[in-house]
């Protein structure tokens, strides 16, 4: 069951999911600071960053990079639902579409 505490549902942190492919890390740092600062007017809080730049083993990720912000929105009946925002190198981006299939074998044999 991997530790996940009933309903499994509440271990899913990604249902809704999108893109934001930036032009280096330049981009990427202004596109997230954007984000993750307070009075933008979007709405939705981060609740976590995973950021894959800073990992050490190159391995860990096939060697992909990027960024990601889980995020919550909460709807105007007080239902709130988990998202995430990823922020993609465009040169990697362009690299991880060509890397998705192998990505699917790899994590059905796990």
């Amino acid at each position: 069951d991997g530790g996940c505490a009933l309903p499994l549902s509440a271990c899913i942190l990604d249902p809704v999911r999108a893109s934001v492919v930036c032009d280096g890390p330049r981009s990427i740092l202004q596109h997230v600071g954007w984000f993750l600062s307070e009075g933008t007017g979007h709405g939705l809080p981060a609740l976590r960053v995973k950021n894959k730049f800073a990992v050490r083993n190159s391995s860990e990720y096939d060697g992909y990079r990027d960024l990601m912000i889980s995020v919550l929105y909460t709807g105007n009946m007080g239902l709130r639902v988990i998202g995430e925002v990823q922020f993609h190198d465009r040169r990697m981006f362009a690299l991880k579409v060509k890397m998705h299939k192998l990505y699917k074998v790899k994590r059905a044999e796990s």
